[in-house]
């Protein structure tokens, strides 16, 4: 299970790097539609419905990453007093609920995008966009959180089977304090590297 899980997370990676992209072009063309009213008084037709379209496909396909980065919010209340035995069942069926509403979700959007495809549905807009195009793409993030939330539940159900709960925790447990802080130490470290390394060295070294 874990190799796939493994696979599932190259992929969703590459999917979250692909929406940054969508987003960061968005960005462009919006800050480029505004220059241009104000300065040359016209307007670039579709900046608006691009951006839109930009950011639903990227919010999908950060949907996968999202799962396995255990990123999703949940009310923990009560749940640092529970049992490791408890917390698993717990994250299980916090696991099993949010996939269900995703499959829903898909099995709904797999209703529109073939209605799309089959009538070549477009947009009531200048640009005339074929909303398959974009609707494909939202439909592909759906179905791999579909498929990367399965996985997840049953690797979870094979770990509780073998009592393994710090391996349920790792996958679908709540995230503690001590792991969002070494998480951000991390970042902070590759964001320090990562400058040093622009930088170059220093001069007289």
């Amino acid at each position: 299970m874990q190799p796939l899980l493994d696979k599932l997370n190259g992929l969703s990676r590459l999917c979250l790097v692909f929406g940054g992209f969508l987003i960061l072009g968005a960005a462009f063309l919006v800050t480029a539609d505004v220059i241009a009213r104000k300065i040359l008084g016209w307007t670039l037709a579709g900046a608006d419905e691009l951006s839109g379209y930009a950011f639903g496909i990227s919010t999908m396909l950060a949907l996968s990453a999202a799962l396995l980065g255990r990123a999703n919010i949940r009310i923990d209340i009560a749940y640092q007093a529970f049992s490791k035995p408890a917390r698993a069942f717990a994250d299980l069926l916090g696991l099993v609920l949010l996939v269900g509403f995703i499959g829903v979700v898909t099995v709904l959007a797999y209703g529109v995008v073939a209605d799309s495809f089959q009538h070549w549905s477009r947009s009531i807009t200048p640009l005339r966009t074929p909303l398959a195009i974009p609707q494909s793409l939202w439909f592909f993030g759906l179905a791999l959180a579909l498929v990367t939330g399965v996985v997840l539940i049953l690797a979870v159900v094979s770990n509780i089977v073998r009592r393994d709960w710090s391996a349920v925790q790792t996958m679908a447990g709540i995230k503690s304090v001590d792991e969002q802080i070494d998480e951000e130490l991390h970042a902070s470290e590759g964001a320090q590297r990562a400058r040093s390394d622009q930088d170059g060295p220093v001069r007289g070294e």
